[in-house]
């Protein structure tokens, strides 16, 4: 597909010729020089404010007719129908990713960074270009277009890497990029032409939503409702792909309030608001805020830090990138069972010596990393997981376990009792069948 780039035009700011306009001014004040070049000064500074000011204006409203739309009384009058002529055009869903998301859909995919947005959008890209399930969840073969307007190059390390984990040639996999941004609402016939040329798209993905906002401010509900509106344009290309459009949520979000920037005006032209969480190491698709079909569970996913054999850098040294793996039901429970052992294990820990270091911790329990040193990162997670559950506290210069951490230590203490009495059992019935 042909790069649609499209650089914003470099401008002079208002502000900055209004403080020209004001320093030719203060010089003025100051004195020091002839009054004559003051003069000629003050008059270029107010030229250039005032060819400023008409520019602003200009381009205003210039934009403001460009994305005017008709008031409801224009549009035109419905009528009224009979049951059967209401029913009768209706289109069974057709899922892209089984459950999950359809075709002819538009969806943003909100998540904080460091959620593995990137990732998970490039996995269901492959995906869908391979025909593989994603979760255990079918999804439709088809052809892909990626808009990767963000951070292209980020996205061409993590394609090279996916290749190779995934084991497809980035040469020759029906996925086309662009790379670089535009802005939609002026070139959506020029992207249109292109992917008819290819013959159609299954699954269009914007990466992001920021990227290619050609607004004044995406906070604004007025914009960025325009600004969802031009990218649902994107479900009308040909082969009538779905459409997911990464987003950033609102500042300070949390993982129970991940909703794109621009609020209800942006959710109210989206038919889905997917989301992205991490918990207990593994990251989480589901939804908030919207989602026009049944629920389904949430898919799973793990990043990954890998290499690639062609992805090096200009001293032939391998450069990591993060790529995301789908988790089956198996793997899932197991990482979630880790996860609630971990935290048992450190709890015990704290209560056994609060002043006890997260290195010393991590020593003790024999946890090291890859470098096979003590895995303080591990022992952090699962301190930051109690903390959160209230069980445990930092005071006075240490941890304490709270009434209800006390509880959850006795409770943990059975249950590695529980688990050594069962070991041991299943030892001994070995020992005895030979």
């Amino acid at each position: 597909m042909a790069s649609l780039k499209s650089p914003r035009p470099r401008r002079v700011e208002l502000s900055d010729l209004v403080m020209e306009f004001q320093s030719a001014l203060i010089d003025l004040e100051r004195g020091g020089g002839e009054k004559v070049d003051y003069a000629a000064g003050i008059a270029a500074a107010a030229t250039r404010l005032e060819g400023g000011i008409q520019d602003h204006v200009e381009r205003r409203v210039a934009y403001r007719l460009r994305f005017t739309e008709p008031a409801n009384d224009n549009k035109q009058y419905p009528g009224i129908i009979s049951s059967a002529a209401f029913v009768k055009d209706f289109v069974p869903p057709d899922y892209a990713l089984d459950g999950v998301f359809q075709s002819r859909f538009f969806y943003s995919l909100t998540g904080t960074t460091g959620t593995g947005k990137t990732a998970v959008l490039l996995l269901l890209a492959a995906a869908t270009a391979l025909g593989m399930p994603v979760g255990g969840r079918d999804v439709k073969p088809g052809r892909v277009c990626y808009l990767a307007g963000e951070n292209p190059d980020d996205v061409q390390m993590r394609w090279i890497a996916a290749g190779h984990h995934l084991g497809f040639d980035p040469e020759d996999i029906d996925v086309h990029f662009m790379k670089g941004t535009t802005d939609v609402a002026e070139t959506i016939e020029l992207i249109r032409k292109d992917v008819e040329a290819l013959g159609g798209a299954s699954l269009v993905i914007v990466d992001t939503s920021a990227a290619f906002f050609f607004g004044d401010d995406e906070n604004s509900n007025t914009d960025a409702g325009r600004h969802a509106r031009n990218l649902r344009q994107l479900t009308t290309l040909p082969g009538e792909p779905a459409v997911l459009v990464a987003t950033h949520p609102t500042k300070n979000a949390s993982n129970d309030s991940l909703l794109p920037r621009g609020g209800g005006a942006f959710i109210a032209e989206v038919d889905g608001n997917l989301t992205l969480t991490k918990s207990d190491g593994l990251v989480k698709l589901h939804w908030q805020g919207k989602h026009r079909g049944p629920d389904f569970e949430p898919v799973v996913f793990k990043l990954e830090s890998v290499t690639a054999p062609a992805l090096v850098d200009s001293r032939g040294r391998l450069v990591p990138t993060v790529l995301a793996k789908d988790m089956s039901e198996k793997e899932v429970g197991v990482a979630k069972r880790q996860a609630f052992s971990d935290m048992d294990a450190v709890l015990l820990e704290f209560d056994r010596d609060a002043t006890q270091s997260v290195s010393g911790i991590a020593d003790r329990l024999g946890w090291r990393n890859k470098e096979g040193e003590p895995d303080r990162r591990r022992v952090q997670t699962a301190t930051d997981k109690l903390k959160t559950q209230k069980l445990l506290k930092f005071e006075a210069r240490k941890w304490k376990l709270t009434d209800a951490g006390q509880e959850a230590a006795v409770d943990a203490k059975a249950r590695r009792h529980a688990e050594q009495q069962a070991a041991e059992f299943v030892e001994r019935m070995r020992r005895k069948t030979g």
